[in-house]
């Protein structure tokens, strides 16, 4: 009873162990991994989505100019333009009717021509008014006048309707000496910028404002943060206004309401204005948060129930070995026989400690070590370095579940009385479900997996040859080289179905092909990718494969490769 108790503490011990590591190692990595996650998003919000999203509005202005532009050069080369203002303006109606076939054809919110000999400002609708230097509304034209230039965008508000603000294109006409006869061009509604501001902000969730040299606000999306109407005089905006209206291409962080705000500007040189798009750091990570937490709940989930399955093997498998070693040690005087059955189920005790001992606890220190490095020493590595070591505690991860799968598998077949449930199988099902499973590190080592079986069938326990086939193929993974071929083929035969599982590893020393099937901890070796194995998978395939009345063998060559081989019966008998 001592004994018993004794060993129920080690074992609460070591399952408690089991789970502060599992729990650690996996709230560290999930920890980093957001850290690193957040400062990927971070960085790519600012090296790229933000300024892609100003080139791309710009883009689009320039899209919308193109057009009208075109179309007041046309109108400046027109030689019915021309030949009008020559002949001395006779019959403004035809000017009047020009302008708006051009506006109704071409789409454009307003057309116009002011004739420098008689100031007239004509109108899609007829003549506005007679343009005067005394009058400053009329200054655009005088500047227009005078510029070296053939043509400018401005935007102004249209008295000709009611103080619309437009986006004008003026465009100088000249004779055909090249002497200036007057001004002529196209306006497009300032609509056209917010629907592009609209857009943006329903799109990609961020605010957008078109802001002038002095920092005036000319347009915003709509619940825009910064509600004042010049960048100077908004909260923590303030701060960044001069810097940004200095340059043509910035990116800016400032501090609104607790909240910090993320900042990309854009200059337009067509209308001198500056494009500003601006996104919450917060709004931008509260994916990366939320998948953190879902995913935090999930492997406490899934650690929780491993520890229980664990628990429970452990206890019964540990419970069934002390009851079998008592009553062998009664009849030891009276059995001989049962001499050698004690001794086969302490070896098997043995051996599953070794593997919890050794095999478990290796790849948990190296968890530990891991996370040890990213928790306390982050840091010092690079994201390149963090990533590979977060690649290797995940690999460590794997190795721990591997393990865990096949040691559950070998002590469901060591409890007395366990039972076989054989049935109809496709074998061609089996591997086309492992070679599924199997697919992501068969991948990581670039090596090709072949379902040569087409329609042979066997009659044994699916579970059991599911796991048997699960570790021959993980096994020929293991020891075949990156770019190799593994395949796997089935033929049938006098109410016999043989599967092989053939590789292009490394194959087998001649002296360890008779013991391979064994349960010996010798015989386990490092694959060829660094990978640790327990020599539990092989000698777990020869008992299934024997419990289901088939038999099971190797055939191999060092540096050639191996072929696995077992046979099931084909059908019910």
């Amino acid at each position: 009873m001592a004994n018993w108790q004794a060993g129920s503490s080690v074992r609460r011990n070591l399952i408690a162990l089991i789970g502060l590591i599992l729990i650690a190692g996996f709230a560290t990595s999930s920890v980093i991994s957001y850290q690193v996650s957040k400062a990927s998003l971070r960085e790519a919000l600012i090296g790229n989505e933000l300024p892609l999203t100003s080139d791309n509005i710009y883009s689009e202005i320039q899209r919308d100019l193109l057009r009208p532009v075109f179309v007041a050069s046309m109108m400046a080369d027109d030689t019915f333009v021309r030949d009008w203002l020559l002949d001395g303006e006779v019959d403004p109606g035809k000017m009047t009717r020009f302008l708006d076939e051009i506006r109704a054809q071409h789409g454009m919110f307003t057309t116009f021509l002011i004739s420098d000999k008689t100031r007239r400002y004509y109108h899609f609708k007829g003549i506005s008014k007679i343009v005067s230097e005394d009058d400053a509304r009329d200054n655009w034209y005088f500047r227009v006048r005078k510029m070296k230039e053939d043509h400018e965008i401005n935007v102004d508000l249209n008295a000709e309707q009611n103080d619309a603000l437009t986006i004008f294109i003026n465009q100088k006409v000249f004779d055909y000496q090249g002497n200036y006869l007057a001004t002529t061009g196209v306006g497009i509604a300032f609509d056209s910028l917010v629907r592009v501001v609209d857009r943006y902000r329903e799109n990609f969730s961020r605010h957008v404002y078109f802001v002038d040299k002095a920092g005036t606000v000319m347009t915003r999306s709509e619940g825009a943060s910064i509600t004042e109407e010049n960048i100077h005089k908004a909260e923590g905006a303030a701060t960044i206004a001069d810097k940004l209206l200095a340059a043509d291409h910035s990116f800016f962080e400032y501090e609104r309401n607790g909240e910090t705000m993320l900042v990309s500007a854009r200059h337009i040189p067509e209308l001198n204005w500056w494009v500003i798009i601006e996104q919450e750091e917060a709004s931008a990570l509260a994916g990366i948060r939320k998948s953190l937490i879902t995913n935090f709940f999930v492997g406490l989930f899934a650690i929780s129930l491993t520890l229980v399955v664990v628990l429970y093997a452990v206890n019964w498998f540990y419970a069934r070995l002390e009851q079998k070693a008592v009553e062998m040690a009664q009849l030891a005087e009276h059995e001989a026989g049962l001499n050698k059955r004690l001794k086969y189920e302490l070896e098997l005790k043995d051996k599953f400690f070794s593997i919890i001992s050794h095999d478990l606890i290796s790849p948990f220190s190296s968890l530990l070590s891991g996370t040890h490095l990213m928790s306390e020493r982050a840091d010092n590595y690079s994201k390149e370095e963090l990533a590979d070591i977060a690649k290797k505690v995940h690999a460590s991860a794997e190795d721990v579940f591997s393990l865990l799968r096949n040691l559950l598998d070998w002590a469901r077949l060591q409890i007395d009385g366990a039972s076989i449930d054989p049935e109809d199988l496709s074998l061609r099902d089996v591997v086309r479900k492992n070679i599924s499973v199997l697919a992501p590190p068969a991948r990581e080592k670039d090596i090709q997996i072949v379902n040569s079986i087409d329609a042979a069938s066997a009659y044994a326990d699916p579970l059991m040859i599911d796991t048997v086939m699960r570790n021959l193929i993980s096994n020929a993974i293991k020891f075949t080289p990156p770019g190799g071929k593994i395949d796997v083929s089935a033929q049938e035969q006098d109410g016999e179905t043989r599967v092989t599982v053939r590789d292009t590893g490394v194959g087998i020393d001649p002296d360890r092909l008779d013991t391979i099937f064994g349960l010996d901890q010798e015989t386990s070796t490092l694959g060829t990718g660094g990978e640790r194995g327990t020599g539990l998978g092989l000698a777990l395939c020869k008992e299934m494969v024997e419990r289901n009345g088939g038999k099971i063998w190797i055939e191999s060559v060092k540096g050639e490769g191996s072929q696995f081989h077992f046979t099931l019966r084909s059908r019910r008998p």
